[in-house]
């Protein structure tokens, strides 16, 4: 896949898409196979950089990977041998730190190495050495690796308190007391959809979890597991993404399978607030502008002001607004009347992307590195551009681009792949115009 497209804006998007499947839930789900010695099944796996990696990774340490070529994954484990990382493949992606909780449960140890993946900034692992240590994990770092050491001789119950609701910290915890025998139980545990998922999983190969979905969930382990059948769920980030191109493009789509209340409807609720007017009919939302153009309706009840005359939206843990939703924002809020506090507290360099798009032509002020105020609407003027190397950074890159009737080069897509695999087909089907730039042409900008 080449690194750069050539977007031409201002086509209307029309017809019916489908979210990709939470990528999120797959990257924690795959390795919690390895807690078992029977199959587990994997359907509707989406082909992305990192699910290749996780595969080649267990592959490594002695899996038994079957593809099917229709989405569909079989793992068996009973081969595993070794509970290293790949060092080279393992850095690459913070995806490969998934494998702690369930090589510790296996073999008493893990051995992964630091994670690269997007660069926000100084977040480490501290999230989950936190939790891990809780539970009597020695961990000791040596060079780019970190060993984990599980205790010789375990508690009947722990209780871990986590000093932020990590999602990655609260899965690779559950995988870890989902295959020792002990109770473990976890506050102020992540309740993202894709935990829940996770812990569904966990359920199903026969750990006994009480509270998935709530801020509280306990976990008593066994280590005999049974046969599993995963299904994720739809992508909400995608459908959030989703949503903002067709209100930035005054289009109207069909998201299939969107129609999820316990994923979609607080998301929906700040969209409305944008004037997007978003239907139900079955299992689709069916997604359109009202009457009279995007704004930022601050007479909306509920829209928080950092200032008089001043909304202000920002990211929480679930169910609040997710943080990477957050970047599209921004875009969507650019091509709307009024003005939006934007916030992102999160991560230190989580609004590195409004450089790029004030020099798309958005009017965007930053007050310092978390903060920004929006004022639109804009006209966005096209270019060429090179995105940060965070893949919702370079989402909204590419949804601004969508907006105007101008052309945008877009250097540095290739991220994008490690979430939407086929992004850039799905959206051509809607009406937007697209070219892939060949590398050899990408090259020589």
């Amino acid at each position: 896949m080449s690194g750069t497209i050539k977007v031409t804006g201002g086509n209307k998007l029309r017809g019916e898409i489908s979210p990709i499947p939470n990528k999120n839930s797959i990257v924690a789900a795959l390795p919690a196979a390895m807690l078992s010695d029977k199959e587990v099944v994997f359907k509707n796996v989406p082909a992305t950089s990192d699910v290749e990696k996780i595969l080649e990774l267990m592959k490594q340490l002695g899996a038994e990977v079957k593809e099917s070529g229709l989405g569909n994954v079989t793992i068996n484990c009973r081969g595993l041998h070794s509970y290293t990382v790949d060092e080279k493949i393992g850095g690459q992606f913070r995806g490969s730190l998934m494998f702690v909780g369930p090589l510790l449960a296996r073999f008493g140890k893990a051995i992964v190495p630091l994670p690269g993946g997007c660069e926000l900034g100084m977040r480490s692992i501290e999230a989950h050495t936190d939790v891990l240590s809780k539970v009597g994990v020695k961990i000791s770092c040596q060079g780019a690796l970190v060993h984990f050491e599980a205790p010789k001789k375990l508690k009947e119950k722990y209780r871990v308190w986590q000093t932020e609701a990590s999602v990655t910290a609260t899965e690779n915890l559950a995988m870890y007391a989902a295959g020792i025998r002990a109770e473990v139980e976890i506050i102020d545990a992540a309740c993202e959809p894709h935990v829940v998922d996770v812990l569904r999983l966990l359920t199903d190969m026969g750990a006994k979890v009480e509270g998935a979905g709530s801020n509280r969930v306990t976990i008593k382990g066994t280590t005999v597991h049974k046969k599993a059948d995963f299904l994720p769920r739809p992508d909400f980030i995608d459908i959030a993404g989703m949503i903002v191109a067709v209100a930035v493009t005054d289009g109207h789509v069909r998201i299939r399978g969107a129609n999820i209340p316990d994923i979609v409807d607080g998301m929906i609720n700040w969209y409305e607030m944008f004037n997007i007017k978003i239907d139900r009919e079955g299992d689709d939302l069916l997604v359109s502008v009202g009457k009279g153009g995007l704004e930022v309706d601050v007479r909306k009840q509920g829209f928080p002001m950092g200032a008089p005359n001043l909304p202000k939206l920002y990211p929480r843990p679930w169910p609040g607004f997710p943080v990477d939703a957050i970047p599209p924002i921004a875009v969507l809020a650019s091509k709307s009347r009024g003005r939006l506090l934007l916030m992102n507290w999160m991560y230190e360099s989580g609004l590195d992307y409004v450089r790029e798009l004030n020099s798309m032509g958005a009017d965007i002020l930053m007050m310092d590195p978390q903060r920004i105020i929006v004022n639109g609407p804009v006209k966005f003027k096209g270019g060429s551009v090179t995105t940060p190397s965070v893949i919702q950074a370079c989402k909204a890159i590419f949804l601004a681009a969508l907006a105007d009737k101008v052309t945008t080069t877009i250097y540095g897509v290739d991220i994008l792949r490690r979430r939407y695999p086929n992004i850039f087909e799905v959206y051509r089907s809607l009406g937007a115009e697209i070219e892939v730039v060949p590398e050899v042409l990408s090259v020589g900008k």
